[in-house]
């Protein structure tokens, strides 16, 4: 849209600029509903700015399966923040941050259970590290 010489505001928190900075995680409410799903996993070292996230994800090293977990987490929460953002310009309805993180990860649970990994499969505890980490 900037491209086109169209400056929107954030549809989240109502700041002037839209970026994809902001959005993805400088934004007041999806930096809540990212910071709630990934406290498991950094504590609060989380961080809104995007190349920061970026770098947490990809350069920290962790079990096969907690990469696994962010990752799925990270690609739930651009989709859901973006879908929400879409949702508030077009239909006029609105999630709270508490809702957006609950279908997250409900959305992760899920996924996850129907995959039906068994037995000795390398990512059989997936399910159970997602619930140790969700806490």
């Amino acid at each position: 849209m900037r491209n086109w010489g169209v400056v929107q505001g954030c549809g989240l928190c109502g700041e002037r600029d839209e970026t994809r900075d902001h959005l993805f995680f400088a934004c007041p409410y999806s930096f809540t509903v990212w910071e709630k799903l990934v406290r498991g996993f950094f504590g609060r070292r989380t961080n809104p700015d995007w190349t920061a996230t970026l770098s947490m994800i990809a350069g920290r090293r962790r079990n096969r399966l907690d990469s696994i977990l962010i990752k799925m987490v990270f690609q739930m929460t651009i989709y859901h923040v973006w879908r929400e953002r879409n949702e508030r310009r077009h239909q006029m309805t609105w999630k709270t941050a508490d809702q957006l993180h609950k279908i997250i990860d409900k959305t992760m649970r899920n996924r996850i259970a129907s995959l039906k990994y068994k037995g000795q499969h390398q990512n059989a505890g997936l399910l159970q590290r997602c619930f140790e980490l969700s806490g």
